[in-house]
């Protein structure tokens, strides 16, 4: 497999049966062909040279599934974006649905768009490269980034109310103040050298919720990974509650736990530099920003 140096893993996401695997280009991805029914069955790729990576398929002979090729204008077209579900099937946790964006298209999705919901999109870098598990389907999928100079963008989950919000720091997050309830009221941050940014949320004088603060101890300790809920609170899709993880623990879960789950996964030689997503009464939706950790 092609070097890792200065590479940024992502998930992967679905379920824990099969075999490890992983394919990594030094250039591009240039194409990806699918084989899909119900659920993903197998997934295999093309890089910019021409070269094929084998197939990580299900290995059941009697449910093949339609297959798909989807070939990108490499490198004037390149993938960005990767979302999927994954959920049970035939009594298996696996990868339900794919849908892929380039900076020129959309193709998906393929499979049934059903289960926990996972997305990542790419500001400024290349995905070069996928990992995942497989058995008789494709059990997980994750992705490699090769980052550009700015950071790679997950989420946003939760609701589509309320307006956009974005959060990023030069350093690390040092401090984040969440005031909670039935759900997250609202979220503030302070950077490496403590300055205060504006809070998000929390427009409603009539439920404000408790404070809580999470100091984390930088540079040693840095932001890895969120997770949480999103459902409805008052008539509200908003998140409804958080967790946060650093490379030594996690903190939470704040809010109430209820509606459903998400997770970014933690991102193995990234940091946690900003959040984004949007706000009114309440934290309608949320996503981070990972950028290199060295």
């Amino acid at each position: 497999m092609a070097s890792m140096k200065g590479i940024i893993s992502f998930g992967p996401w679905g379920g824990p049966g099969g075999n490890r695997w992983s394919f990594k280009t030094d250039g591009g991805i240039a194409g990806i062909t699918i084989n899909f029914g119900d659920n993903i069955k197998s997934i295999s790729f093309k890089d910019a040279s021409g070269a094929v990576s084998g197939t990580f398929r299900g290995r059941n002979p009697n449910d093949w599934g339609e297959e798909i090729k989807i070939e990108f204008s490499w490198p004037l077209e390149k993938l960005k974006s990767v979302s999927g579900t994954y959920g049970h099937y035939k009594g298996l946790l696996v990868i339900m649905s794919l849908s892929l964006t380039t900076n020129f298209n959309s193709y998906g999705p393929f499979g049934t768009p059903t289960g926990e919901h996972f997305s990542v999109s790419i500001e400024d870098g290349d995905i070069v490269g996928f990992h995942g598990r497989c058995g008789h389907y494709l059990d997980a999928l994750g992705i490699f980034v090769q980052p550009g100079d700015s950071s790679i963008s997950l989420g946003p989950w939760g609701g589509s109310g309320g307006d956009p919000f974005i959060f990023k720091v030069a350093g690390w997050i040092r401090e984040i103040i969440v005031h909670e309830s039935g759900c997250i009221n609202s979220i503030a941050f302070k950077n490496a050298i403590g300055d205060d940014c504006i809070k998000f949320g929390g427009r409603d004088p009539h439920d404000t919720g408790v404070k809580r603060t999470i100091e984390i101890n930088g540079p040693s300790e840095y932001l890895t990974d969120i997770a949480g809920t999103y459902g409805y609170y008052k008539d509200h899709m908003v998140i409804t509650s958080l967790s946060f993880t650093t490379n030594i623990t996690t903190y939470g879960p704040f809010g109430t736990a209820s509606g459903t789950s998400f997770s970014s996964m933690p991102a193995q030689g990234g940091v946690v530099a900003g959040f984004h997503g949007r706000d009114g009464y309440y934290i309608d939706a949320i996503g981070i920003h990972v950028k290199p950790l060295h």
